[in-house]
């Protein structure tokens, strides 16, 4: 039986980041010494009492190939075509999950494939393990491959149009690639216990109704409501079935406007890998040890039940995820929602504030606004270029590291400026307003541009004021390189 081994995410055609210390970890017999060799140097370690281990490398000049060999006792493993370079972690629900195969582009890209040097790794989605912690024996591995005509079908669509848009930028960059991700999910299943026991309001929406839930159930309990939850989604599909029948020239999103979206979520299981903290242990977890050098986080559509606690979530993530991989300043780049109407009044806007509000009080924390793009009643739109693109432009570091948000503001007389960042002159397509509460009402009223400023005429007895403040935004302002002023609300003192 072999005793030495690392964790999954290590394999042949791995891509570690390149002029950053990096972390390779595993198993081996209790207390023996682990020796790491690579290039010209000799990295010793010793395993713990349980037989772990972890070894921190050095950092590696960029765009080299090697061989990594680790020996402990008897047992040797190699690791070969080991590539250094950028190494981004992708991750969120749905819309990051979205597969390139699924994207309305993808047989055209194939047939007119122009990528090289991208390579990404697919963890694999586990729902559920024993309170060891033990990773099941029929859970599917995955393995480091490169992106061409024959895996792109299981890449991510996001990860695609970002790893194209790098490679137009320098063909000769290593992209490594971490997808890891599960569509349907609350930000609090990504979260340690820590964080949501950190707060009341997040005890009491998210752990209080997952025990209550959970608690006193026999099997049978579970079984009547999933027979019924599941009888809704059948009547669903046959329901939509029949208007796309009758209607045959009506798109799925506007069908879905009419007949309504499939019953969501499903009923809540102590090993529902929707319950709280369930996927920081389940996927997280499996690769705590490796080493980014950015993490692009795409989710929120799920907690738009929960849209004013959002940025609590959303720091505890951040703040958790950078202890776990060890990482305090990690880069994150929080990806600002696209539009989309069918949710409660204002609850993805108000998740969109809470995304901006954090990226501008938590350290190296990057807004990516998409406000721009999206689908009016489908949350899954099939054309995702313009925001995977985007996101690789902004991730480059070859320009802003971020679209433009509205930072600051001054009262000059009777008009407010709003200071923009990230623009150097800014553009409007379309007639551009602003929504102004005045005297405990809202109204509409248009606004100007001025370079990177924002002024508003007449603003006596204003108190707040509100720019794409929607579900399902109309962006009018824009930076010179086509990114999206970052819709938010503003209070004015």
């Amino acid at each position: 039986m072999t005793s030495l081994k690392v964790d999954d995410i290590y394999t042949d055609k791995m891509v570690v980041p390149a002029n950053k210390a990096f972390t390779i970890a595993g198993q081996a017999v209790a207390k023996a010494r682990v020796d790491i060799e690579l290039i010209d140097r000799l990295v010793s370690t010793q395993a713990d009492a349980t037989g772990a281990w972890v070894a921190e490398i050095a950092p590696l000049p960029e765009k080299i190939t090697t061989t990594i060999t680790i020996k402990s006792l008897e047992e040797t493993l190699t690791l070969k075509e080991v590539r250094t370079g950028t190494v981004l972690l992708l991750t969120g629900q749905s819309n990051i999950e979205f597969k390139f195969r699924d994207d309305s582009e993808y047989q055209d890209q194939i047939d007119h494939l122009d990528l090289q040097n991208v390579y990404f790794y697919n963890v694999p989605q586990l729902e559920y393990r024993n309170q060891e912690h033990v990773l099941p024996n029929d859970l599917k591995k995955s393995n480091w491959q490169i992106a061409d005509e024959k895996t792109l079908w299981e890449m991510s669509d996001i990860g695609y149009w970002m790893a194209k848009r790098l490679h137009e930028l320098d063909s000769t960059m290593i992209v490594g690639i971490i997808d890891c991700y599960k569509g349907g999910t609350s930000a609090s299943s990504w979260v340690p216990k820590e964080v949501l026991q950190s707060d009341p309001e997040l005890i009491n929406r998210y752990i209080k109704p997952f025990k209550k839930a959970t608690t006193g159930k026999t099997k049978v309990d579970y079984d009547r409501e999933f027979k019924s939850y599941n009888a809704l989604v059948e009547k669903h599909n046959t329901d939509l079935a029949k208007f796309m029948k009758e209607n045959p020239k009506v798109s799925l999103s506007d069908a879905k406007g009419t007949v309504g979206h499939t019953p969501w979520p499903p009923p809540m299981t102590p090993t529902s890998y929707l319950r709280p903290n369930g996927l920081y242990h389940t996927m997280i977890e499996q690769v705590q040890h490796f080493t980014f050098d950015k993490v692009i986080w795409y989710q929120g559509e799920n907690d738009a039940d929960n849209p004013d606690v959002y940025g609590k979530l959303l720091r505890g993530l951040i703040l958790s995820w950078r202890k776990l991989f060890n990482d305090r300043a990690l880069p994150f780049y929080i990806v600002q929602l696209p539009g989309y109407f069918d949710e409660p009044k204002d609850a993805w806007p108000t998740i969109r504030q809470n995304q901006l509000q954090v990226s501008q009080t938590v350290n190296d924390v990057h807004l990516i606004s998409i406000a721009d793009t999206g689908e009016t009643h489908n949350i899954h739109p099939t054309h995702k270029r313009i925001a995977g693109t985007r996101i690789g432009t902004i991730v480059s570091g070859v320009s802003y590291d971020g679209t433009p948000v509205v930072y600051r503001y001054e009262i000059v007389g009777k008009k407010l400026i709003l200071f923009v960042a990230k623009v150097s002159a800014l553009i409007g397509r379309g007639k551009i307003e602003f929504m102004l509460e005045r005297d405990g009402k809202w109204v509409s009223q248009e606004v100007q541009i001025v370079g990177s400023t924002i002024v508003i005429n007449q603003i006596q007895n204003v108190k707040k004021i509100r720019y794409e403040f929607k579900n399902d935004p109309n962006c009018t302002i824009f930076n010179e390189i086509g990114a999206p002023l970052a819709p938010f609300e503003m209070e004015i003192g």
